[in-house]
Parts: structure tokens; C-alpha cells; sequence
């Protein structure tokens, strides 16, 4: 499926919802842009586009070509794009088709693209963050579809094994296998909203949020398991308030998974002499213009081995013990975090794990 359609004036005629959220732009926003060159640019090649007698001899059934675009993102960061052209001579329609991403480039000022820089490398760095995104994005969207299959025919079994459940007798041991299964049911069913939260791409809207409070409100769920392990926990009071733009539900969920994947990675370590510890605590940093508010999560569990560490956030990856998790806990905040224009990171050795959760400062 193309990433967009042209017409040969340039006008956007359509595009579909992977380059949006590439882009950061929704749907109707995109397909507003009059011209193409609004939002990207030829890195090293020039087409004539508006004249189709100058098109390649290409076709939708031809391996085309690959050319390097610049992309500006609607919050203003350029990203390169390896971009492949078909042409419709009969229809007059140009597909462009987005391949691997290059590299992102690092410039939040820019607001349109200068004709006259030259030293486009110098802003270049490597762009592992993009490509992982794009590999979410493809699995998300087949995830989607797999999710909605499951829930539809997943919700008559555990009806009906309710009902099987409440009408039998205690003692029969017909009513332990009608309860085994509502159990396993209603399991399935927590992995498939957690699967349809991974994907979900409509906008919660982003208010102004005391952030220790919505996380305060995330620890007073888990407390008692994190408790209950023996583990100690280290949560200081702020005597200013530090206030972010983001969705409380979103972060709320993002901080429960973080504390959760920290309690399950001390509960793994079986070193008597290592402390049993999770410690929270906040500052604040700028990168580049913008001003951000950072949570770390710090553990002091097993570790995430150096040969695990890019899997980290790839959806279904676990090591946990069958039954203990999805694989989807660290996919899940990673998406959310990223649509509440923040990022979210980690290090690991020497006995301590840290998560950094960087959200925009609301002053």
C-alpha cells in the first residue's frame, strides 16, 4: 500500500494511517497540505512531477527505484526516508511507497525546509528509535485486526462458561473445569486489551497533570504486591509540584507497568545479598529548546543482558515465565509515551536497571 498518493500538481489526494503517525500529522490534516514540497524535499535528485511526459517509464508492477526525502514531522523534526515512485499515466497518479527510514535529524527549530543548507550530515544520527517505531506501527496494524477476531467469539466462551460455572453444583468436578476455563478466558481477554491498547491510535486529550499524583495513584494499586514481596520502596515527597502535559489515564498505565516490570525483575534475582530495593524520584532537563520532566524507575533486579536490550521494546518479547506476562507491557507504554510526545528509555549493569520517562514540562 503506498504511503500517499499525487496528483501530478503535487496535491495530496490521499494517505494512509502509518504515515500520519510517521509524520505526527492525523489523516484530514495530511490530505489538507496543497503541495508535497510543504512537508518534504528530494535529498540529492530533482523530479519534474507536474509534467508526466517527464516521468520515469515506471509502473505499480516494476521494481522502482529508491530516492533519500526529508520529512518534516508536524512537531518539527526532519527524518530521512528511502521513498519509491510508481506513475499511472493513464490516471494521472503519482504512489510514492516509504521504504526503510535513514536517519532522523535532530532540529526542532526548523519550521520549512531551506533550500540553501548544504550540511545536511552534520545534523544526521543514527536512527534506531525510527525503525523501531516503524517495525510497531506494521505489527500494530495486524495486531488490530488479530485482537477483534479474538474478542468477538473469546466473549461467547466465557459467557457461557459463567453460565456453566454458576449451574453446576459445588463438589462436581465439572464445576473446576468450567472455572478453569473462565480463568484462562478471561486471561485471553486481558491480553487482547492490552493488544488493542498497543494499537490504539485515536487522541486522549493531553491536559496539565500533577505528576506525582497520577503516579501516586498508579503505586497505590501495586503497593501491596510490591509489599508482599519484601521489597523496599523508595518514593520522596516533592515539596513543589512538577507539572507535565500529558493524559493522566495513559501515564497512569505507563507508571503501573513500569513498577510492575521492576517488582518482577527483583522477585527473579535470587542473590540473598542483593538489596531488594525500587526507587522513584523526578527532575527536570532540557533537550535542545524544550523543557522536560523525567521520572526514573531504578531496580535492583537481575539486569537486561546486552544481548536483550534492542528486543526490550518489541511487542510479545518476555522473559517472564508462561502465564506471568504478555510481552506487552513495555510495547504498550512505549506507544503511549510516544503519543504523549515524550520518550521513554533505559540503562542497565551493575546490579541496577533505570527507566527514564521524559514528558513535556507545563510550567
Amino acid at each position: 500500500m503506498p504511503a500517499c498518493i499525487l496528483e501530478p500538481s503535487l496535491v495530496i489526494q490521499k494517505v494512509n494511517f502509518a504515515f500520519c503517525r510517521t509524520l505526527g500529522y492525523s489523516k484530514t490534516e495530511l490530505e489538507r497540505i496543497q503541495n508535497w514540497n510543504q512537508i518534504c524535499q528530494f535529498k540529492d535528485t530533482t523530479f519534474h512531477f507536474s509534467d508526466p511526459s517527464l516521468w520515469p517509464c515506471t509502473n505499480l508492477s516494476n521494481e522502482n527505484p529508491s530516492y533519500s526525502v526529508l520529512f518534516l514531522t508536524k512537531d518539527g523534526v526532519q527524518k530521512e526516508y528511502s521513498v519509491s515512485f510508481a506513475f499511472d499515466r493513464e490516471e494521472l497518479r503519482i504512489f510514492a511507497y516509504l521504504e526503510a527510514p535513514q536517519t532522523q535529524i535532530f532540529d526542532r527549530a526548523v519550521v520549512k525546509f531551506d533550500s540553501q543548507r548544504t550540511s545536511v550530515a552534520d545534523w544526521e544520527k543514527p536512527s534506531a528509535s525510527w525503525v523501531q517505531k516503524e517495525k510497531l506501527d506494521a505489527i500494530g496494524t495486524l495486531s488490530a485486526g488479530v485482537a477483534h477476531e479474538i474478542n468477538n467469539p473469546l466473549m461467547g466462551v466465557i459467557n457461557y462458561a459463567e453460565i456453566m460455572f454458576n449451574g453446576i453444583e459445588n463438589g462436581n468436578p465439572l464445576r473446576k473445569y468450567a472455572g478453569i476455563i473462565l480463568r484462562e478466558g478471561n486471561r485471553i481477554s486481558e491480553i487482547v486489551k492490552d493488544m488493542l491498547t498497543f494499537t490504539r491510535i485515536e487522541k486522549e486529550e493531553i491536559k496539565i497533570q500533577n505528576i506525582k499524583s497520577v503516579f501516586d495513584s498508579a503505586f497505590g494499586v501495586i503497593k501491596a504486591c510490591i509489599d508482599k514481596s519484601k521489597i523496599e520502596t523508595v518514593v520522596p515527597d516533592l515539596e513543589t509540584p512538577i507539572f507535565a502535559a500529558c493524559s493522566a489515564g495513559k501515564l497512569r498505565k505507563v507508571y503501573f507497568n513500569l513498577l510492575t516490570n521492576a517488582k518482577d525483575a527483583i522477585e527473579s534475582n535470587s542473590d540473598p545479598s542483593q538489596k531488594r530495593v525500587i526507587t522513584v524520584r523526578w527532575e527536570k532537563l532540557k533537550k535542545g529548546d524544550l523543557n522536560f520532566v523525567r521520572t526514573i524507575i531504578e531496580d535492583t533486579g537481575i539486569g537486561i543482558p546486552e544481548e536483550n536490550k534492542h528486543k526490550l521494546f518489541d511487542p510479545f518479547y518476555t522473559t517472564k515465565d508462561i502465564g506471568k506476562g504478555t510481552g506487552l507491557g513495555l510495547t504498550v507504554s512505549y506507544n503511549l509515551v510516544r503519543e504523549m510526545k515524550g520518550d521513554i528509555s533505559f540503562e542497565s549493569g551493575n546490579g541496577v536497571t533505570r527507566f527514564y520517562l521524559d514528558l513535556p514540562e507545563s510550567l
